[in-house]
């Protein structure tokens, strides 16, 4: 089970605009979860620190929800039990034991016998708490500004939203979408497919009109949506490795005391916690100081790893982690991220 999230899951329960069918579930989920997050008790709702403790010092994180381990069970409890009561399904290698009551279930499962057994090694518990209050406090923000960014009208779809996407979506519009990709992508004939691209890009720009009719609406969100994501989502690499080497131009190619590779080389896994640092950047508050900045992004970084950061004050990295600031930011104003085909 993803830990972070099912946190996050958690934290869509405080959202203002669910649709009417997901809002019998939000409210049980609030006063389920009540008693560790309560808003109208700010207190309730902050990391439970030791004197001396890095979350003592004032910052962004102090100001967000930490949900305790006894949430994390909760919402694992309830979560399995949404699967084999609700939905009926039945989980990997229960055999005969399907049919007992679900909290029977729930104890037998390896996930649950690790949260809860006292001698389990295989389960960084810090790690996985810190997982789901990662999790629960990224679905209370929302998406980061990085990923909000407003578009202008692009007349070719993201990459894979009509294979993935495209297929599930009703009304009118979304079914001549499909017709004709569909027969451009069987056409031969030069002259014909032209014009079938042609009709598709019309259809296109019809997405970004202010009154698209009631039953072409979610397909054109969809649309627009998975536009913003895919054009945001460049953006925000392109910043991510603009960071990742300007820390790595301040520490002579190091990395935690370890020579670091070239941003093309690393993984997705690898490079998300620079994505992380940069949403940090550009949602720090106006006024805020870089140096502030800086420990935020460093901070978020290490969260994306569910790891506590150095302490700032004595952390050894810091003038890296500031030249990783500027240099997010000099991409961001540079505003030089090449378009792509789709612009």
């Amino acid at each position: 089970m993803d830990l972070e999230t099912l946190g996050r899951l958690c934290a869509e329960a405080w959202h203002d605009d669910l649709p009417e069918a997901d809002r019998a579930w939000a409210e049980a989920h609030r006063e389920k979860f009540g008693r560790w997050v309560d808003d109208s008790r700010p207190e309730a709702i902050r990391p439970r620190v030791d004197a001396g403790s890095l979350q003592s010092l004032p910052g962004r994180f102090d100001k967000e929800p930490a949900p305790p381990w006894p949430m994390l069970l909760e919402a694992v409890k309830s979560a399995f039990f949404t699967f084999v009561v609700d939905f009926g399904q039945t989980v990997a290698g229960e055999g005969e034991g399907a049919t007992d009551a679900p909290a029977a279930r729930l104890h037998r499962t390896s996930l649950w016998r690790a949260l809860t057994a006292d001698d389990a090694p295989e389960v960084d518990r810090p790690s996985a708490l810190r997982a789901f209050q990662r999790g629960f406090r990224r679905g209370r923000r929302g998406l980061p500004s990085s990923m909000t960014r407003p578009i202008g009208p692009r007349l070719e779809p993201a990459r894979f939203w009509p294979v993935n996407t495209l297929l599930h979506l009703p009304g009118p519009s979304a079914a001549r979408n499909r017709a004709l990709w569909d027969a451009s992508s069987h056409c031969t004939d030069t002259k014909e497919y032209r014009a079938l691209q042609q009709e598709l890009r019309d259809l296109y720009a019809s997405a970004w009109r202010d009154d698209v009719p009631e039953e072409d609406r979610e397909w054109a969100e969809s649309y627009r949506h998975a536009c913003m994501n895919e054009v945001n989502g460049r953006r925000r690499s392109a910043l991510s490795q603009s960071a990742y080497e300007g820390y790595l131009q301040s520490s002579d190619g190091l990395f935690n005391g370890e020579p670091a590779r070239p941003w093309p080389s690393l993984t997705g896994l690898a490079s998300d916690p620079w994505r992380a640092l940069v949403d940090a950047v550009e949602d720090a508050p106006e006024g805020e100081s870089e140096l502030a900045t800086a420990e935020a992004a460093a901070r978020e970084f290490w969260d994306s790893l569910y790891r506590e950061a150095p302490p700032w004050d004595s952390d050894p990295a810091k003038m890296h982690w500031l030249a990783a600031v500027r240099a997010a930011r000099r991409k961001a104003l540079a505003d030089d991220v090449p378009p792509d085909k789709g612009s």
